[in-house]
């Protein structure tokens, strides 16, 4: 079973990341069957922002789901996350994608658009969203 996530600073990515090491174990039926494709993301949506996570990131996250045996590969952040997440789920033949996600208000939403909203429409497999839970 291949699973793709995005991962950057933000709690929601942890959440994310949390959901796969709960599941994707039982998902795959047997956990050597289960590989993660990490996707780097920035942790910001300003364009103006540089499109970067830190390579300790990328490490602490490859450290832990090596001490939980789990397969897994990490990807640095491109230019767009949305095109990334969905070129390697379509590359790697992605059973689920896991992202986190975030509420923004509606003028965010129509600026930037939503990474989330694109992945959700045009992932070619199903895409589960974890949320952190309201103030």
């Amino acid at each position: 079973m291949n699973i793709v996530t995005a991962q950057n600073e933000r709690p929601e990515s942890r959440l994310a990341l949390d959901w796969i090491l709960a599941n994707g174990p039982q998902l795959a039926g047997d956990p050597t069957e289960l590989t993660v494709h990490v996707v780097l993301a920035a942790g910001t949506d300003s364009p103006a922002s540089p499109n970067y996570s830190s390579f300790g990131l990328g490490r602490s996250i490859a450290d832990e789901l090596e001490e939980h045996n789990i397969t897994h590969t990490v990807y640095p952040a491109g230019s767009d996350a949305a095109v990334q997440i969905l070129d390697t789920a379509h590359t790697v033949s992605a059973d689920l994608v896991v992202i986190g996600m975030r509420r923004r208000s509606a003028t965010m939403k129509l600026l930037l658009g939503s990474q989330v909203q694109r992945v959700m429409l045009d992932a070619p497999c199903p895409v589960v969203t974890v949320k952190t839970s309201p103030d």
